[in-house]
């Protein structure tokens, strides 16, 4: 095949799962993954989205050289088990590692209050997770700021959270995970901050740059100095609190990709209808993965959305 970068965003339905893929000399791949979406998806009429790892076989992807997760949800973490037991994964990205001697958290015996149980049952995935890819070879590390070259054409930026809200939660799961005394409040506030510490990547190729953001709200970044991009995701599945009219004006980008589903449950406004609306006055294409109608948009379903990257940094997207 061509040398070029492919960017497929999965229908993993409400979730994100992003594969980067360059096409290298000699028939070569270098294979990233944002994040792995939900461990399991209930068919639905209507409705194409399947679990990440059925996408990454139907491509062919045999190896991964990076994985990323962005934070701890669901929707991001949940389908990693499944890809690393079918496909070698080189390393894995991720904001904080449990410590060497953790422990299983037990759940609370007091308290039916979902986010704070939530974050418990997700610290336990999550520490079996990554035990389960350090038994494989896979080298598990925490992410650093700055732009790294990944091969000769594509390099990553990664932007870190607020470093206090790291420090916070770092030192309530480490807490949680020794199984020391722990501030129900800190809990509560370590578990709604989630979104926040999402990590975003910037990747770069052939002067083209795709900006992935995870979860994080758009009012907790439109102030750091990130540089316009081609083709950005927005953060939480385009709700509300997505993306901001001055954010969207000095990001300019070709393409906005929503990760979402075509029957949202209720109380998630996903995509948010006035947030479509806005980003439709600066933005020439706004794709999702999957989505009821809008007054603006109309109801669609795909496998995917495919970018195809060219050395002279031409884009085509299509949808599969």
């Amino acid at each position: 095949m061509t040398e070029m970068l492919e960017v497929f965003f999965c229908n993993v339905g409400d979730g994100d799962a992003i594969l980067l893929t360059e096409h290298l000399p000699g028939g070569q791949k270098y294979n990233v993954l944002v994040d792995a979406g939900r461990p399991c998806l209930e068919p639905a009429d209507g409705s194409l989205r399947k679990e990440a790892v059925y996408y990454l076989l139907k491509r062919n992807i045999q190896h991964l050289d990076l994985m990323i997760l962005t934070h701890l949800h669901i929707d991001h973490i949940g389908g990693m088990s499944r890809i690393i037991k079918n496909i070698r994964t080189d390393r894995i990205c991720v904001l904080t590692v449990p410590p060497q001697n953790s422990l299983p958290i037990m759940p609370s015996f007091r308290s039916t209050e979902k986010r704070v149980n939530g974050l418990l049952q997700l610290l336990n995935l999550f520490r079996e997770l990554i035990a389960e890819a350090e038994s494989q070879g896979c080298r598990v590390e925490t992410a650093v700021p700055g732009t790294v070259s990944l091969t000769d054409r594509l390099s990553m930026t990664t932007y870190l959270p607020d470093q206090e809200l790291v420090v916070r939660q770092k030192k309530v799961f480490d807490a949680l995970y020794l199984h020391k005394d722990t501030n129900y409040r800190e809990c509560y506030r370590v578990a709604e901050d989630r979104n926040l510490s999402s990590l975003m990547n910037r990747f770069s190729y052939a002067g083209r740059n795709i900006l992935l953001t995870g979860d994080r709200y758009a009012s907790d970044w439109e102030s750091i100095p990130i540089p316009a991009c081609d083709i950005v995701k927005l953060p939480h599945h385009g709700d509300p609190k997505s993306m901001t009219e001055s954010l969207i004006r000095k990001l300019a980008p070709q393409y906005a990709v929503i990760s979402c589903q075509n029957d949202p449950a209720a109380r998630k406004d996903r995509p948010n209808a006035e947030i479509v609306s806005m980003m439709q006055k600066y933005v020439p294409h706004i794709l999702c993965t999957e989505n009821k109608s809008l007054p603006t948009l109309k109801a669609s379903t795909h496998n995917g959305i495919l970018f195809r990257i060219k050395t002279d940094g031409t884009i085509s997207c299509n949808l599969v």
